[in-house]
């Protein structure tokens, strides 16, 4: 007995450096980066952003392909399936690993999927159609209120940030208004510049707002921003969010079985990027702010998540079904 356990201790040995060979060596081949929703929304453009900066510091080309459909369900079910050998992940944000799974059926089963690292906070933006020609969140409430039910706001699809975001922000404004869900938010660009909805949320709206194409009416974090100085907070208008913007955030996932070493190394290569004044510039651009945490840290920042969303969708009588 006690010659076969050493054999089979022997045996063991012998293939640890074959396989610390074959995690060393990785990678040794492109990398995909899977953008569960169409190009230039906010996860398109974090994605791009962190993908040129990964391929420069892993030795390999990092290729962000866009998978739209089922409010990111597409995206994420395709790499559920991948094998987990670091070659293929997701930048997902919240709503995919944290509340929609959990409400309605998608395609792909959330467990399957595991935390590689945090990448960064969204700065809510909300932007409203020029044609209403109101210029501040008070005329703009003013003008909801003497409409109730008639103005729309955009989102990136059912059970997403931007349509918990209307159901908080209209509620806490005392507004009504119907919700008009996207395949991505991208598709609601034109409906905003020709006034056929009136809000949307979503930070890649802010060159946008930049450029005088739609107005920018309120932001929610702890000052204004730098380009936008007349735009008050929420806070500042007296408007309690419930605190969950602080859980909106976009993410790094991997199929369930990547091996800890490589998500470590992911990890560490995003958190390097992540300390960049340059990277943090870029992300400050399109309304983002980095915000890095660990493989272990983030899946108990996902873990919190589903707990709060789910009291949240229950306090709100919210039904994605």
């Amino acid at each position: 007995m006690i010659g076969r356990r050493q054999a089979t201790a022997a045996a063991l040995a012998a293939l640890l450096p074959a396989v610390g060979s074959a995690q060393a060596a990785w990678p040794a081949k492109p990398i995909r980066l899977v953008v569960p929703y169409g190009p230039g929304g906010s996860a398109d453009q974090v994605g791009r952003l962190y993908a040129e900066r990964l391929a420069s510091l892993l030795g390999q080309q990092v290729i962000v392909e866009n998978k739209p459909g089922a409010s990111g369900g597409v995206g994420a079910a395709m790499v559920a399936g991948s094998a987990p050998d670091g070659y293929t992940l997701l930048l997902a944000p919240t709503a995919i690993l944290a509340i929609t799974p959990m409400q309605r059926n998608v395609p792909y089963k959330a467990d399957d999927l595991v935390a590689v690292c945090r990448l960064s906070t969204p700065i809510l933006s909300v932007t409203i159609t020029n044609a209403l020609g109101a210029k501040t969140w008070t005329e703009f409430v003013a003008l909801a209120k003497q409409n109730p039910g008639k103005f729309w706001y955009g989102s990136s699809g059912l059970g997403t940030i931007t349509h918990l975001t209307g159901e908080v922000l209209t509620r806490a404004a005392g507004i009504q208004m119907q919700h008009s869900p996207y395949k991505t938010i991208v598709d609601a660009t034109g409906d905003v510049f020709d006034g056929r909805i009136q809000m949307v949320f979503d930070p890649s709206f802010v060159p946008y707002a930049k450029a005088g194409k739609v107005t920018m009416v309120l932001t929610d974090g702890p000052a204004r921003l730098a380009d936008f100085p007349d735009v008050p907070t929420a806070r500042e208008v007296g408007l309690d969010l419930k605190g969950f913007r602080d859980r909106s955030w976009f993410g790094l996932f991997a199929p369930k079985g990547l091996p800890p070493a490589i998500a470590e190394r992911l990890s560490q290569a995003a958190a390097q990027i992540s300390a960049q004044p340059e990277m943090k510039e870029k992300l400050l651009l399109v309304a983002q702010v980095a915000h890095h945490q660990s493989p272990a840290e983030f899946a108990r920042q996902v873990a919190d998540d589903r707990v709060f969303f789910a009291q949240m969708m229950k306090d709100l009588d919210i039904k994605l079904d």
